[in-house]
């Protein structure tokens, strides 16, 4: 179990600008247009009276929520890209060879750490980045005049709302996303950097296949690419999450999780973790026949 941890911490240093670097830069980019939104004065609300402080701070965060899981999202696609092959590029696959870890382990450890050591960066940043705008928050009623008052207690308790559903979220998402991330890095083995387009370009091919075999008896023109469109939405309406944190009332954090746990497909999500499993398997079983050409 050790050696697996210390291959995890392995793809952390390895890609630490990525897992902490960038995440320290978008937390500073955001603090320097936050302060510079609120010293320049140009900040301007298009609302009738004053707004309540804390459902602004809802509506920041809100947005900030969305704008790191599309950096994360994107960042784990290129990250499972280019992971699963970096140990041909600086010759190291040889020394883990000599290693008492398996090639199943190796990958394993990839998945695992673009599965949660970065999300957790990710999630820290947002943590961070919450504070800063609850704290741009309370400091703007002194410089906008149509800004209402801000409570500090109703403030930290959005917080704490927003951030459980954003980790609740971020979680399912992460399962329910996995199959495809595991798909790129399985690829990534045999491919390298060209598993991006042929993540793409095989899933397409297959389907242009079974077109000119069916000859579009298929719902949509092609189960494939229906199948993909269904597993490519997360399944869950983003209207009742925008409703529950930007209306006037308190938000309902028991109903609003409840909710978004029922809305998973859930044998869909277990079916492709076990899809994510068995292609990092078959990976596994390549790498290590091509090692054993090296030896």
């Amino acid at each position: 179990m050790m050696a697996f941890f210390t291959l995890v911490r392995r793809e952390y240093l390895q890609y630490r600008p990525v897992f902490l670097y960038a995440p320290l830069i978008l937390i500073a980019i955001v603090t320097a247009l936050t302060v510079a939104a609120l010293v320049s004065g140009h900040t301007r609300f298009a609302v009738g009276g004053n707004p309540v402080g804390y459902r602004v701070f809802d509506s920041a965060y809100f947005v900030l929520g969305g704008l790191w899981w599309a950096y994360l999202f994107i960042a784990l696609f290129f990250y499972f890209a280019d992971s699963f092959n970096s140990d041909w590029r600086d010759n190291s696959m040889l020394f883990w060879k000599s290693m008492p870890v398996s090639d199943y382990a190796v990958l394993m450890s990839k998945l695992v750490a673009g599965m949660t050591v970065l999300p957790a960066m990710v999630f820290i940043a947002l943590l961070v980045t919450g504070i800063i705008a609850g704290l741009a928050t309370l400091v703007a009623p002194h410089i906008l005049p149509l800004l209402g008052p801000a409570n500090v207690g109703a403030i930290a308790v959005s917080w704490m709302q927003i951030s459980f559903v954003a980790l609740l979220y971020l979680v399912l998402a992460l399962l329910w996303y996995a199959p495809f991330f595991a798909w790129v890095g399985a690829l990534s083995t045999a491919f390298g950097r060209w598993s991006i387009p042929l993540a793409l370009l095989i899933p397409v091919v297959f389907s242009a296949f079974e077109g000119a075999v069916d000859l579009g008896a298929a719902p949509g023109g092609s189960y494939i690419l229906g199948f993909l469109r269904q597993r490519l939405s997360f399944n869950f309406d983003t209207v009742d999450l925008e409703i529950a944190v930007l209306s006037g009332g308190p938000i309902d954090i028991t109903g609003l999780a409840g909710r978004l746990i029922s809305a998973v497909n859930w044998p869909s999500l277990i079916a492709g973790l076990l899809f994510a499993a068995a292609v990092i398997y078959l990976a596994s079983r390549y790498r290590r026949r091509v090692l054993k050409s090296f030896a």
